[in-house]
């Protein structure tokens, strides 16, 4: 058989589809108001943190404002944008386990002009005084001409806003089936501004088909702008802290950890809406057990990148490249919290995943999941702030705190909002159904009921 019968047969649809009838029934849904009201409450709070380092704190104060700034960037930019190349993985590998979290995964994507708003006003706002290169001259030639202000701010701004850009076109196309086929059938009930992704509607099959030839094009495309342009973000928006220290591994590291992040939060928030969202029956035990070992999988690889950076600059023991370890790993206040990341990106979550029922479990799977988003965060905060705080005391105070909560409640507001109003799961989406080839075997009971 060829690769293209191969991947016909894998698109043949498999019974009558998802069953989305109660949950396209509460489209628009309503986010429950204690999430929405938290989510508001958490931005306001970081606003005001954030406004109050910068205006009213001292020299040190603002920088450790503007460095926890640059954590959550670095962070939600991961998480949102590693969310969207979770579908986009599904769609390039013509994947089905993973299908009914798509949309989730397609919701992170809302959130990313947020991020690039708020990051060329931290890069063009005065953010860049955190970097020693921009305070101080750096002498080696090529890295001078490469850390200059304007080419450093141009290619950020440009290569995050192409890759923001395709990831929104990505979701428009997988969005416009679904919001087609769901207003035939909701009528007036479906929100206006579905009309402005629908225009020129041609019918559900032919639209269908379509979208797939759309993304499946597209697919490769932002995986390898993906992992380009984000090896930029974290050569310049993190490695460029330290000018004189450098790991060829560092931007994998930071890339795939960022798809990781955005593994977990997809099931952190598959957890926590789907019952509101009327698909708890189409997010099974046995879709999480999936996604539990796609998770316990991208922590031995977490793992493993990081050991494969950390050995040859330890055993190299060159003052240039060891420097940067000893002050995470030895010196205090990093040192306690360099032995937490350890404990929470691989211990815990290594240990744990070990187990198939707790994989199989959803409220038990985003525990672990928070867990690992947390040491994530961790991670992110200690690879930024031991180079703009040079005090003995750990620079996670109540501002930093605020500026972390108004991140995390816009982050949620905005997702879940948009998963208010769209269908939840991409339901003409022929890969959510089985796929024909598969042999499924099933034990044989005898007339007394007993399994051969």
């Amino acid at each position: 058989m060829s690769q293209i019968d191969l991947i016909a047969a894998a698109r043949e649809v498999v019974g009558p589809g998802p069953d989305v009838e109660e949950s396209l029934a509460g489209t628009p849904h309503v986010v429950p108001p204690g999430i929405r009201a938290a989510g508001l409450a958490a931005i306001g709070i970081g606003a005001l943190c954030l406004i109050g380092g910068l205006a009213f704190g001292d020299h040190d104060t603002q920088n450790r404002t503007l460095g926890m700034f640059l954590t959550c960037l670095v962070y939600f930019m991961g998480a949102s944008q590693g969310g969207v190349m979770f579908s986009v993985a599904q769609t390039a590998a013509l994947g089905r386990w993973g299908r009914p979290f798509k949309r989730i995964g397609e919701s992170f994507a809302m959130f990313l002009p947020f991020l690039w708003l708020m990051y060329a006003a931290f890069l063009i706002g005065g953010g860049l005084r955190i970097y020693d290169w921009h305070e101080h001259p750096i002498t080696s030639p090529h890295k001078a001409i490469y850390l200059q202000t304007g080419f450093f701010v141009g290619r950020q701004l440009v290569g995050t806003l192409v890759l923001f850009t395709l990831s929104m076109l990505f979701v428009r196309n997988s969005l416009r089936p679904d919001l087609g086929a769901a207003a035939e059938k909701l009528g007036a009930r479906a929100p206006a501004w579905w009309s402005r992704i629908t225009a020129g509607w041609r019918g559900t099959a032919i639209e269908v088909e379509d979208a797939y030839q759309k993304n499946i094009k597209l697919a490769p495309v932002m995986i390898l702008a993906y992992a380009l342009i984000f090896s930029m973000v974290a050569v310049d928006a993190v490695m460029s802290l330290a000018p004189h220290w450098a790991s060829n591994m560092f931007p994998g590291w930071i890339f795939v950890s960022s798809f990781w992040l955005g593994v977990n939060w997809i099931c952190i928030i598959s957890v926590f809406s789907r019952n509101w969202l009327g698909v708890a029956h189409l997010i099974t035990p046995k879709h999480y057990h999936d996604i539990g070992k796609l998770m316990f999988a991208l922590c031995v690889f977490w793992t493993y990148t990081f050991f494969a950076q950390v050995l040859p600059i330890w055993y190299g023991n060159m003052p240039e490249e060891t420097g940067y370890l000893l002050l995470r790993i030895f010196v205090n206040p990093w040192a306690p919290f360099a032995k937490v990341v350890g404990s929470m990106c691989f211990l815990i979550p290594f240990s744990v995943l070990l187990s198939r029922g707790i994989k199989k479990l959803p409220t038990s799977l985003a525990a672990v999941a928070m867990v690992i988003a947390t040491g994530l965060f961790f991670e992110r905060f200690l690879l930024v702030m031991p180079e703009v705080w040079m005090k003995d005391s750990l620079p996670f105070g109540p501002i930093e705190l605020g500026i972390l909560a108004g991140f995390v409640g816009g982050f949620v507001t905005v997702v879940t909002s948009f998963l208010a109003q769209v269908p939840a799961v991409p339901f003409t989406d022929p890969f959510m159904n089985p796929n024909p080839a598969d042999v499924h075997v099933h034990a044989h009971d005898d007339a007394h009921g007993h399994a051969h």
